[in-house]
């Protein structure tokens, strides 16, 4: 039964009791790192755990079943809008997103402009961290214009951490998709957000 995307205001119930310590620093860190980057708080924390396949490793996007389990390791999205006098000053026709990562000595800050009416375009002949948030962002963008064909996203202010080892089985591009997506939908007041239509998102974006 398909249901919506939890909301909470305690990490208590996202991790086991072993793990709350060092994810609390974990938090800390994320909302400090955010507000020295951006001088404020930010709205919201989007999350997407990773995931083991027990049975069905890597036959999921061919629509066979599998049968998964998320772990504790995961994606985090720090996300704030910019008030609407900050974000005409670019001018009413584009969006601006600025995208950091609290490991910036792998991947660099970035930002990018969109058309209100567009898409974030993604080169896909060059790997860069940035192109996750973007296929989600693309995927809820899409998500929210086939309820309102005239829907612009706003300018954003994003910060992430992860910890799902990349290229360990672990599904963290998946994972980043999914926050990326659920970070923009929640950022646009799209309550609730239901979580299978937040996975078919995630599956279509991460592979166009």
């Amino acid at each position: 039964m398909d249901e919506p995307v939890p909301v909470t205001q305690s990490i208590e119930s996202l991790y086991p009791d072993a793990n709350i310590p060092a994810q609390q620093k974990r938090w800390q860190n994320l909302m400090a790192h955010f507000e020295e980057k951006y001088g404020k708080r930010p709205l919201f924390v989007a999350r997407s755990p990773g995931r083991v396949n027990l049975i069905g490793e890597h036959v999921d996007y061919s629509l066979y079943e599998v049968l998964p389990m998320a772990i504790s390791t995961d994606v985090l999205v720090a996300l704030a809008l910019l008030d609407e006098e900050e974000d005409r000053k670019g001018g009413d026709e584009k969006a601006v997103i600025t995208m950091l990562n609290t490991n910036s000595h792998k991947h660099r800050a970035s930002e990018c402009t969109i058309p209100r009416g567009g898409r974030a375009e993604i080169d896909a002949t060059q790997h860069e961290w940035t192109s996750y948030f973007k296929a989600g962002f693309n995927g809820a963008v899409g998500l929210l214009r086939r309820g309102n064909a005239n829907f612009s996203p706003r300018s954003m202010q994003i910060l992430v951490d992860g910890n799902v080892p990349a290229g360990g089985g672990l599904s963290s591009s998946a994972a980043f998709v999914c926050a990326s997506a659920l970070a923009v939908l929640r950022a646009h007041a799209r309550e609730p957000v239901m979580k299978k239509e937040l996975v078919e998102l995630a599956i279509v974006s991460e592979r166009e």
